[in-house]
């Protein structure tokens, strides 16, 4: 139990709202003894001073809100997420990083990323566990090839409030948003030349299973500086076959998906080649690519490419990339270390 009662009104009035995990312990019972030594404290039938009743008032607030976590299965404090699931079972989830999406909250630890789902997009959730499910793979030797850029999941479970994924990642993985901010919102074209070259290979993975992402994004998309790879941990929940409908999309997929796609809301792999361009071009400091040439962002015909459409084979696309667009841009091709680690974190 917590000296709750050493906190003096500023201190308590200090707290936001939605941030009970700062005065309360996540144990109902407990906090509900801190919340009564609280409230003998400053309530304003014992304390009547000038701005007591606020006091208490924010308190109240504090505890509502505390026991809405606690029923609902989640209790965060720094770098510990508990979450309670349905089954009785509780989880307890070590994480570096806290970034809101679309759909909830993502929390990305060292071996793990976690993603905490709304219960209002129970849908797009069980679409991502049957994607994920069922990523096909040829034989023994394109499952090697092919896993480090998908997903593996460790569990998934229902809390009260969300639904919860956890998935597996390597250490060395970063998220690409982190990597990029890191920076300064700019990378050297030449490390956006081999995360481009990751994207492609995984594309034409895609293709071959059939499926459209629909999210291939800064957000969902991780590297490895290390290894000049990466994995797509994020975004399964708009993933269908090519040709199947889309139940949602990110407003990136809106903006730069190809018209025809999103007028008919269907699966295509023109989509994802898309956002990898698009993708490219952010990384370089301009998604819309209208300034990439006048500040002279990259060799100019990695810039020509990352500006023209899309074709409608990612095999052809990788082949171009590879064997034209690099050579004409940089050469020879050498690995470049990226001198930044998951320690950024």
């Amino acid at each position: 139990m917590n000296d709750v009662t050493a906190l003096s009104a500023e201190a308590l009035l200090a707290i936001r709202p939605s941030e009970p995990e700062r005065l309360f312990t996540g144990d109902e019972d407990t906090a509900k003894q801190e919340f009564r030594a609280l409230a003998s404290l400053w309530h304003p039938d014992r304390c009547p001073g000038a701005g007591m009743t606020g006091v208490f008032q924010h308190v109240n607030r504090l505890y509502d809100t505390a026991v809405r976590k606690l029923h609902g299965g989640i209790w965060q404090t720094p770098g510990l997420l508990v979450l309670r699931a349905t089954d009785g079972a509780t989880y307890k989830i070590r994480y570096r990083k806290e970034r809101e999406f679309e759909l909830g909250r993502q929390f990305v630890g060292s071996e793990i990323v976690a993603y905490v789902v709304e219960k209002d997009h129970a849908d797009l959730f069980e679409n991502a566990l049957q994607v994920i499910g069922r990523l096909p793979c040829a034989n023994a030797r394109m499952a090697a090839e092919v896993q480090r850029y998908l997903p593996e999941i460790v569990r998934h479970f229902e809390t009260g409030e969300s639904w919860v994924l956890v998935l597996r990642k390597t250490p060395d993985l970063v998220l690409l948003r982190d990597l990029l901010d890191h920076y300064g919102g700019r990378l050297d074209a030449r490390h956006v030349a081999w995360i481009v070259s990751s994207l492609l290979n995984l594309a034409c993975y895609l293709d071959y299973a059939r499926l459209a992402h629909n999210a291939i994004l800064a957000d969902t998309w991780f590297v490895s500086p290390s290894q000049h790879g990466g994995a797509l941990l994020g975004g399964w929940w708009y993933a269908v076959r090519q040709g199947e409908r889309m139940q949602a999309a990110p407003a990136a997929t809106v903006q730069y998906a190809p018209f025809d796609v999103m007028d008919r809301r269907c699966g295509d792999s023109r989509t994802d080649l898309e956002l990898i361009r698009a993708l490219g071009r952010e990384l370089l400091g301009d998604a819309t690519g209208a300034r990439l040439a006048r500040e002279k962002a990259a060799p100019q015909p990695m810039i020509d490419w990352l500006q023209l459409p899309a074709g409608d084979s990612a095999l052809r696309d990788y082949q171009i990339w590879m064997n034209r667009v690099l050579k004409d841009s940089f050469g020879k091709r050498r690995f470049v270390k990226l001198d930044v680690s998951a320690d950024l974190y």
